[in-house]
């Protein structure tokens, strides 16, 4: 079984060391990881809003895990969508947006 308590706390502990305004790409995965996490234990709105914040880093950002933690979120968000969980369908589509940019 993973400790995603122990993750997010590891992910939350680096991005503390990431000056904000540079390592956009970086950050951005990181909040990704984060958002994970939070999903894992159950914390749906929460991811959606970390989810949210990656996207603003993402945004621009042309990578290839860029892409693949915008996959995985978009099939999260799917879910959520229809689970009504609020921001979702917003943010999904703007994830679809960047990601067919």
């Amino acid at each position: 079984m993973a400790d995603h308590a122990a993750a997010e706390r590891h992910y939350r502990t680096a991005l503390q060391g990431r000056v904000p305004g540079t390592y956009h790409r970086v950050r951005g995965l990181t909040l990704a990881n984060i958002a994970k996490a939070a999903t894992a234990q159950n914390r749906h709105e929460e991811a959606v809003g970390l989810w949210r914040e990656s996207v603003d880093l993402m945004d621009g950002v042309a990578s290839r895990p860029n892409r693949k933690e915008l996959d995985t979120m978009r099939s999260a968000l799917g879910l959520y969508v229809r689970r009504g969980i609020p921001g979702a369908r917003e943010l999904a589509q703007r994830a679809a947006a960047i990601t067919t940019a």
